[in-house]
């Protein structure tokens, strides 16, 4: 092998792009697994659960509201609203909830990687101007 033949593999390799980015220009990394990009900040599938969770919630209030409609005494509307009404309720408070963390966590990953470039901006200005 020639001097410049291994001096372009090399390049190939890593060119000054990737030495200053961090990444590689492979991907030599191990596959995420589902439930690591369940648990990743920035991802949306929390968000989707959330919504389901609700839906499935709103749902279940429909259908206690469905039997209870028909009936004209409460001792017999309360087993309907005990058993779909309120678990319905506490369904759709709790699909809310994941939604709003989702949201927040998106939020902070979103404003954690705006802080690293802006870091990594103010690094390169002093750089330029120890020059």
């Amino acid at each position: 092998m020639t001097d410049s033949s291994l001096m372009t593999q090399t390049s190939e390799i890593r060119s000054p792009e990737t030495l200053r980015s961090g990444t590689q220009p492979y991907d030599v990394s191990p596959r995420r697994s589902r439930f690591r990009a369940l648990l990743d900040p920035a991802s949306t599938i929390p968000t989707y659960v959330g919504l389901a969770v609700a839906l499935a919630g709103f749902v279940l209030m429909a259908i206690g509201w469905a039997k209870v409609a028909g009936l004209v005494d409460v001792w017999r509307q309360m087993p309907y609203l005990l058993s779909a009404g309120l678990p319905g309720l506490g369904l759709v408070m709790t699909g809310l909830v994941v939604v709003n963390v989702s949201a927040r966590r998106q939020d902070a990953a979103a404003r954690a990687r705006q802080t690293a470039m802006l870091a990594e901006a103010l690094r390169d200005l002093q750089r330029t101007l120890d020059r």
